[in-house]
């Protein structure tokens, strides 16, 4: 009796100790689960935000170019000038005019003004006077519900898809929301209008077993967003696998955990991180100078964009071609501007000779719309618009009569204009024969060749002659040795660029880069602060 009283007490500890750790793990896993699926699902609506903001971005940006066109309105010209602005922006589905409660024209209706078709009341208007449909039934077809975006008698209709079309392997159900109104305008299949509505009022904070909830706000419109995830539910049939944990014990036990923390585990794709970054400003901003060649004087620099993950410096070639592929390019080069104005505001404004120099991507010549955001962001600043130029690569001319006239209102604003990367394109000269520009920036890899006998070490001096006829000013760049420096000098290359002078730099270290360089020129002055002047 006393030998089975023994073994019943052993049999019980071992249960227990066995079953302790397992009970415990899975207890702290469940809890560590929660946590993570709803910061995974916060995430994942911030992410949505982004994609919102994005299409909402695009819509305001074809008004703008709308409103900017010249000629009487619904001729077929004006319509063909509509048309392409629908297919400059990638989430706008047609764009036309509007008046006294009717269609006027657009590319896709044509003209119908005789045929009078009735527009009803917007369902928003915005403090800065845009109107809002949630669900306008398309004149086209009476099934179909576009987002329409109005103003001053111009708008824009959008597949309310593109709100909420989010990468995600899960397929999370998502609800775009008018932050003033609580209307919900967008939603993605599988999603409940009532349920999503209710999450959305209660800020995510509804109670159920089943479903997790986040809610995101948009920090430039009045929108949001509210997503929902089912819960994973770690300790869900714990009856039945109390059995097999009680044969295999802490072994059993650790396999569940590891498993639970493979399914739970969340890598963010590359593009989905780079759009975080710049959304957060989290993408910097390092400046080359540029140095006059006769004196070696720092007279601007390029301003070079730079990211960092993880600690880990990412290439520019690598990101920026995804920035172009996610439509992330506008945005990242308005982050690159605000961060060169406001890092080198009072550095400009004490040398009105020194200059810096933004790389402008393809979609951006294409139309003004970046000229109206460095025009609105110079206002007041007291820096002049030479100091302020633009570096296009020969990529970027892909629509030959809209970049000229894009490239000519840079020139005429007072900007001017440079060609990045000369000669690597597949058209330089015809480029040179078409665009009115002011610098050709000749590409490393021809410096590099500079007094070689490489077959491509004639091409240099090829370019710089073709510069000299044309009149253009020119900027050697990847100046590594000063025998490419005095090379260039002896054939009237002016300008340079490269580590020969000095690295990209983050603007404080700029700033000391110009003192020191003044310092070493000129006899001693008081010191001015100019990285932190006001």
């Amino acid at each position: 009796m006393r030998r089975l009283s023994l073994i019943s007490a052993f049999v019980a500890v071992a249960c227990v100790a066995t079953l302790a750790p397992v009970l415990t793990s899975l207890y702290v896993a469940n809890r560590e689960a929660a946590r993570r699926e709803q910061r995974d699902l916060q995430e994942y609506a911030e992410k949505a935000v982004i994609r919102s903001e994005l299409v909402t971005s695009q819509a305001l940006s074809a008004i703008g170019d709308m409103a900017a066109l010249s000629g009487q309105r619904c001729t077929p010209a004006f319509l063909q000038q509509l048309a392409r602005i629908s297919f400059t922006y990638r989430y706008v589905q047609d764009s036309g005019v509007f008046g006294d409660g009717e269609y006027r024209c657009s590319p896709l209706l044509g003209d119908v003004r005789l045929k009078h078709l009735r527009l009803p009341p917007p369902d928003w208007q915005s403090k800065d006077g845009y109107l809002e449909w949630f669900h306008q039934k398309s004149p086209l077809d009476v099934v179909r519900e576009d987002v329409m975006i109005g103003r001053n008698g111009e708008y824009v209709s959008i597949d309310p898809r593109s709100y909420v079309d989010v990468v995600d392997q899960g397929r999370r159900p998502v609800a775009a929301v008018n932050a003033e109104t609580n209307a919900i305008f967008a939603l993605s299949p599988g999603a409940d209008s009532a349920e999503m509505l209710d999450a959305w009022k209660r800020q995510g904070k509804v109670a159920s077993r089943d479903w997790l909830y986040a809610v995101a706000r948009s920090s430039t419109r009045p929108m949001g967003v509210v997503v929902k995830s089912p819960r994973v539910g770690l300790l869900a049939g714990w009856a039945g696998l109390l059995a097999a944990w009680l044969s295999v014990g802490v072994l059993a036990g650790a396999l569940v955990g590891w498993l639970a923390f493979r399914l739970l585990s969340r890598q963010l794709s590359f593009p989905a991180l780079l759009e975080r970054a710049i959304k957060r400003r989290e993408v910097d901003v390092h400046y080359q100078p540029i140095v006059r060649l006769s004196d070696r004087e720092c007279v601007g620099a390029e301003a070079l964009v730079r990211w960092q993950v993880d600690g880990r410096d990412i290439s520019p070639d690598i990101f920026v071609p995804v920035a172009e592929e996610q439509g992330l390019v506008q945005p990242l080069t308005d982050l690159v501007l605000q961060k060169t104005l406001a890092e080198l505001a009072a550095l400009l404004r004490s040398r009105p000779a020194f200059y810096v120099s933004i790389n402008v991507g393809g979609a951006d010549l294409q139309t003004d719309r970046f000229l109206r955001v460095l025009t609105s962001s110079l206002t007041g600043t007291g820096i002049l618009p030479d100091q302020v130029r633009i570096e296009a690569t020969e990529r970027s001319f892909l629509d030959a009569d809209a970049t000229r006239k894009t490239i000519e209102a840079f020139r005429n604003a007072g900007h001017p204009v440079y060609i990045d990367d000369f000669g690597t394109g597949y058209s330089s000269l015809s480029y040179l024969q078409n665009f009115r520009v002011d610098v050709l920036k000749i590409d490393k890899s021809f410096i590099d060749t500079i007094a070689q006998d490489a077959a491509t070490s004639i091409v240099a001096p090829h370019i710089i002659s073709m510069a000299h006829a044309l009149g253009l000013e020119i900027v050697a760049e990847g100046v590594e040795h000063t025998s490419q420096a005095d090379y260039l000098e002896q054939r009237d290359v002016r300008y340079g660029q490269g580590w020969l002078f000095g690295a990209p730099m983050p603007a404080s270290a700029l700033v000391e880069y110009l003192r020191a360089r003044t310092a070493s020129s000129i006899a001693p002055a008081p010191s001015v602060d100019l990285f932190h002047q006001q």
